[in-house]
């Protein structure tokens, strides 16, 4: 039997694992949630060294946390993107054309591509700053911006 068998079979170690994703259990499934224990197990079988002055224990709380974060924030960007995607309404009469939302967001947005990369590319926040060789923040905020001037825009035509 491996490490990461021997760890999942022992109480103490789920019982660890388990506490650390009280806080995510109204936003992750069951499922998410035992795959994050599961990974994060694996992981701090692998990567976990004594050397350090920490408890393997809380090693893994810690890991089981950023597991389960990541997965949050997967699900969240997931759901932006769809959202996102699909801005044309039921009624045909008053939806813009895919080519007309294009023509808007180049017309009044300061920064098209960043609206491209973000919503058409489906590039992160993290991912556009990272190319872009600026922080988060100010990626979000540009962004907020850019949509601000969309809406107006979008309200305008309507």
């Amino acid at each position: 039997m491996n490490k990461v068998e021997e760890y999942i079979k022992d109480r103490d170690i789920l019982g660890v694992a388990h506490s650390a994703t009280l806080s995510f259990v109204n936003c992750l499934s069951k499922e998410e949630i035992q795959n994050c224990i599961v990974n994060a197990i694996w992981k701090a079988s692998k990567k976990y060294d004594k050397r350090h002055n920490t408890k393997f224990t809380s090693y893994l709380y810690n890991g089981v946390v950023m597991e389960c974060l990541n997965q949050r924030k997967f699900n969240k960007n997931k759901s932006q993107k769809s959202v996102h995607l699909h801005l044309a309404i039921p009624d045909k009469t008053d939806y813009f054309s895919r080519f007309e939302m294009q023509d808007l967001v180049e017309t009044c947005c300061d920064d098209p591509f960043l609206i491209y990369d973000r919503f058409y590319n489906g590039m992160s926040i993290a991912e556009i700053a990272k190319d872009r060789g600026l922080c988060g923040e100010t990626i979000r905020i540009r962004i907020k911006k850019n949509l601000e001037k969309l809406k107006l825009e979008l309200e305008k035509s309507v």
